[in-house]
Formats: C-alpha cells, structure tokens, sequence
C-alpha cells in the first residue's frame, strides 16, 4: 500500500517534494499513480494539474519516493536507516504544492484492454 507520508511545499522547486513509502509487503509499482492538491478538486476539476507518475518505478515495502517539482535524472539513493529512497521528477518551472493544502494520492484501478469489436449481422 502506498501512502504519502510528507509534503514538502516550497518556492525553490528544487527543494518542493511529495515522499511516499510503499507501507505494504510486496513490491509496488507507480506508474500510474497521480498526484492532485485539493485546491484542484474544483467543479471541473483542474486535470491540468494531476500529476502522473508516467514511468515503471518499482518500490520495494518499507522504501520511499520522493516526487520531486522541478527537473532532475530519476534515481535510487541510500538513506543513513538502511532503505534508499527513488527520486522521481515532474519536470516543472513552477512550484506546485502551496502550504496548509491537502495532497491527494490516486490509485490506478482499472487495467485497459484493446479488444477488437466484432460487428454480427442480425
């Protein structure tokens, strides 16, 4: 299971993140996991600013990702407690989360297949 546990907003979007730890006991991966601040959840929804996570990351249980704002390449890095942290970013100029905001986490559900219709003649 995969929770956000810490939102770092900030205006140097270097150092603006969400860290999420994989708080199950398998193996999970992101893609397709998105991120939205409730000050989005508007009637309708601001989709510009749902925030995807487009690549194959695998988290180990116990470990974290930090979905960093700005540009950067994606990476493991080890952490002083044993567990290492994957570092995934957005690629945006701007800060996104703003202080005293909730973060929302969605979780892919649904798995798409392409299935050829076949028309039958009545």
């Amino acid at each position: 299971m995969i929770r956000i546990v810490g939102v770092q907003p900030n205006e140097n979007i270097g150092q603006e993140f969400v860290l999420l730890q994989n708080q199950g006991n398998m193996r999970i991966n992101l893609r397709g996991y998105a991120l939205i601040a409730d000050s989005n959840l508007s009637d309708p929804p601001g989709l510009q600013n749902v925030f995807v996570i487009n690549e194959d990351i695998s988290i180990p249980p116990g470990h974290h990702a930090a979905i960093r704002t700005g540009s950067g390449t994606s990476n493991w890095c080890h952490k002083h407690d044993g567990y290492h942290v994957f570092h995934f970013f957005l690629g945006r100029n701007t800060p996104i989360w703003e202080a005293e905001t909730t973060v929302h986490l969605l979780t892919p559900t649904h798995k798409f297949a392409t299935k050829k219709v076949e028309v039958i003649p009545v």
